[in-house]
């Protein structure tokens, strides 16, 4: 028994790393890819690794809750976004129809970017200070995508909850401009407020729609499994 476990163990690790060496390869890949664009954006702005490679809080010297709503709405954003794809490529691996594939995957992506964007306040200050143009413009450019986004998948859309992502653009508009409401201009960041409200219930329509989409996959799967052979 003790001459074959090392074998036995062996040729399971052998096995595992046949089943897993891409996902090694893609570890490596992303890994390097963070850890070397963060050099190289060093190098490029003239701050120091540790700069960029710290949290921003110990960088600026400044209490950990620092921006905590802000950094939570970053979550919010990242956690639909995770749901989101972690669900299509479930759907995909069952053969799901395409536009169920599609709504998902397009969904996550969107989450994802919009996360990120709040992450590194993209719209309002990186992109305009490198492209030279307005702010305005890639609040344009958002609007247009959710519009093309909106034609492709809203009959997807209308099969869920839709009342929740409605909620969740109002409160994004309305933190956009909420029309001078003196009683609100005291918090200084009201806009901010109001668009982390738009984010909870973007997380709870997407949330549900994905829990949606994957019980209906199983109802299915479960269905044609229960039918009598030639039935």
């Amino acid at each position: 028994m003790s001459k074959t476990t090392p074998r036995v163990l062996f040729e399971a690790l052998i096995g595992q790393l046949s089943r897993i060496w891409k996902s090694i390869i893609v570890g490596i890949v992303i890994s390097l890819g963070g850890t070397g664009s963060t050099v190289l954006l060093a190098k490029l702005t003239g701050y120091s690794v540790w700069e960029l490679a710290k949290d921003p809080t110990e960088v600026a010297g400044v209490p950990p809750y620092t921006g905590m709503l802000s950094s939570w709405g970053v979550l919010l954003w990242v956690m639909t976004a995770a749901i989101c794809l972690f669900c299509a490529v479930l759907l995909k691996r069952h053969h799901a129809s395409n536009v169920s594939f599609g709504f998902l995957a397009a969904s996550g992506v969107l989450s994802l970017c919009l996360g990120i964007d709040d992450l590194y306040m993209l719209h309002e200050l990186l992109l305009p200070r490198i492209s030279n143009l307005p702010e305005m413009f890639f609040y344009l450019l958002y609007f247009v995508a959710f519009i093309v986004y909106l034609f492709c998948f809203a009959s997807r859309i209308l099969k869920h909850d839709y009342l929740l992502l409605a909620v969740a653009v109002f409160w994004f508009a309305f933190s956009r401009s909420y029309f001078g409401i003196s009683y609100l201009e005291r918090f200084m960041t009201m806009d901010d407020m109001l668009k982390h409200i738009g984010i909870v219930f973007w997380l709870i329509f997407f949330f549900r729609a994905s829990l949606q989409e994957g019980s209906a996959l199983l109802d299915r799967q479960t269905q044609t499994l229960s039918k009598p052979l030639g039935g």
